[in-house]
Parts: structure tokens; sequence; C-alpha cells
């Protein structure tokens, strides 16, 4: 299992001195050009790599409704993407809820077309770039489009690239109610998974039942990355308490 955490160029340090296998940035803290070549320094100089992504697109594009920009589209994936691979990319997770929420009135059919179509483009995108594309479901409250696993799952497989798989956020699983069975029916699509607990804190600050989320994600033969996406009260102590955590956790389940 390799480890990983949601931060900034900031924290490099913190995270490799703590032991880290990688680090998770925002896709669209690399858009400008002057923000890249700074995290492109920053990441040279460390020991570990970019190797995921979230936080695809900026809220200001939409992908679902009206108001839909595909030239927009197409130039910015094509400039983030190529990025992303320059530092190590491997795995791009789409979540951005804003830009996939679907407006008030707008036909729901259409609105699914509309984010199955992008998927494929970014699925395509990614794959000649040697990236990953990992649906995530985001609870209702933050978004009103692909909610739970099993609906990603269902787009990933009428997609049907080897490019494009799902997400286990365990943060929204509980906060959506899902079943953490719905791990398992998925096993063969699941690319990538975001941890939290309680409050969306640190992993082992709270009582999210992590005997039980690993022990699906065994089930479902799952050894790829986990990333923590989560809030701190103090980043190193916290990314250092989380760390031992989960390597106990995991060992134990």
């Amino acid at each position: 299992m390799r480890w990983g955490c949601c931060t900034t160029i900031d924290n490099l340090s913190i995270l490799e001195r703590i032991g880290y296998d990688y680090v998770e940035l925002t896709m669209v803290s690399i858009a400008d050009s002057a923000r890249y070549g700074e995290i492109r320094q920053a990441v040279a100089k460390s020991g570990l790599r970019a190797e995921a992504f979230n936080v695809l697109l900026p809220q200001e594009i939409k992908i679902v409704g009206p108001d839909v920009d595909w030239e927009l589209i197409r130039k910015y994936i094509g400039t983030v993407f190529p990025r992303a691979r320059a530092l190590g990319g491997e795995v791009v997770v789409f979540g951005s809820g804003r830009s996939r929420r679907v407006p008030e009135g707008f036909p729901r059919d259409q609105a699914h077309r509309q984010a199955v179509d992008f998927v494929e483009f970014v699925g395509e995108t990614g794959a000649s770039h040697d990236l990953l594309i990992g649906i995530e479901p985001l609870r209702s409250m933050e978004c009103n489009l692909i909610n739970r696993i099993d609906e990603a799952d269902r787009v990933a497989q009428e997609i049907d690239q080897a490019s494009v798989g799902v997400l286990a956020d365990f943060y929204h699983m509980m906060e959506g109610g899902e079943p953490l069975e719905n791990i398992a029916n998925c096993d063969s699509q699941l690319i990538h998974v975001h941890l939290a607990d309680t409050g969306r804190l640190w992993p082992g600050s709270g009582a999210y039942d992590y005997d039980s989320f690993f022990n699906h994600l065994k089930q479902a033969r799952y050894d790829g990355r986990m990333s923590l996406e989560c809030s701190y009260d103090d980043f190193p102590e916290n990314a250092k308490a989380a760390l031992a955590f989960l390597k106990d956790k995991w060992h134990e389940a």
C-alpha cells in the first residue's frame, strides 16, 4: 500500500520526514504557468512525487448544464494533464462537485449524458498521458450527480475504458450512508481511495469504523494508493499520528 496526503508543496518536507510515499496536489494549482513552475521545482527537490491529483476543475468550468464550453474544457485539460504527468502523476480524481452539479430544472438524462461524455473525453486524454481517471462519488450535500460508488461504477462500465475507474472516499460514504459492501461490488474498477474521519478530520481522530472499511478494501483486493483528504489541528503531528494509525489498521485488517 502507498500512503499519500492531499496538501500543498509547503508540506512536502514534512510528509517526506514522516514517511509518506507521495503527495496529492490539486489539478487547478498547476493550471497557472507561474505556479506550475514553482511546484515543479519543489517536487524536483523532494523525494516525493505528485502521484495523484484532486480538484480536477475550477468551479467556473461546467461539464453539465446549459453552459458547457467544450473549447474551454479541451484547452484546460490539454494544459494540465501533461503537467500532472511530468510531476509524477498517475491518478486524476474527478470530483469537482460544483462543475458537475445539475442546475435546477435541467433534464437529468441530459446531465448524465454530458457527464459521461466528459469522463470519456478525460479518459481518452488521460490514457495518452498514462493517467488513470478516478470518478469520485460525492455526498448529496455537495453535489446532486454521482453520489455513490455503485453510480460511479455504472458510469465507468458504460464508458468501458481501461483508463477510467472509481474512487472510494470514506468520508463521502459515511456521510452519505452508503453501504461499505459497495466497495467489493466494484473491485475491478477501484483505482484510488480518500481517507478522513469524523468531522472530516484526520484518520484516527474520530469514530469511523476503519476496521470494516479496510476489511472491505482487502476483500476487493485493493492494493493501490490511499490519500488523506481532511482537515488538521496541527498538520505535522496529526499527519504523523494518522499514518501510524492507518498502517496499524491496515496490518490488522
